[in-house]
């Protein structure tokens, strides 16, 4: 992510967009992958064959539902890690430090000798912001994963 950020130089917050989706689609589309395998094999999945319904049906009304609390994740996790990127790049100097986002503040706060001039606030201001939002979409993820999991529900089916 650093070299292509660093090779697109001064592309703005659009080619730190491309660079985040480029890099970081795989690893969701991975993990949605082998769920959707290995649901595939179920018998529920080779009943709804067998009783003739189409494929769409199929992957609408069995698989996707059986599929929530993962995508779900994936979704947040996704987001997570396309905002710490968007930090971190921004951080590293590689996009536009003309606007304004919590990355550009730990930079500008980094190159002024913040911490050496009493300045904590400067880093610690963005940094706190940057980690209580990850904080609440990981908490979400946590509340919809425990909403959408048969398995995480307490007290039912035990």
């Amino acid at each position: 992510m650093i070299v292509i950020a660093a090779y697109l130089q001064n592309g703005g917050l659009l080619m730190i967009i491309a660079v985040i989706v480029v890099t970081g689609w795989a690893w969701g589309a991975r993990v949605l992958r082998s769920q959707t395998q290995s649901l595939r094999g179920n018998d529920f999945v080779t009943s709804a064959q067998f009783s003739g319904d189409s494929r769409a049906r199929i992957v609408f009304r069995e698989i996707l539902p059986n599929m929530t609390s993962i995508i779900a994740g994936t979704l947040f996790g996704a987001a997570t890690a396309a905002i710490l990127a968007e930090a971190g790049l921004e951080f590293l100097g590689l996009g536009d430090s003309s606007i304004v986002s919590w990355g550009t503040m730990l930079y500008w706060a980094q190159n002024s000798n913040s911490l050496l001039t009493g300045q904590w606030l400067l880093l610690f201001a963005p940094g706190l912001c940057i980690a209580l939002l990850a904080l609440s979409l990981t908490l979400i993820n946590f509340g919809v994963d425990g909403i959408s999991n048969p398995r995480l529900r307490e007290g039912k089916g035990r």
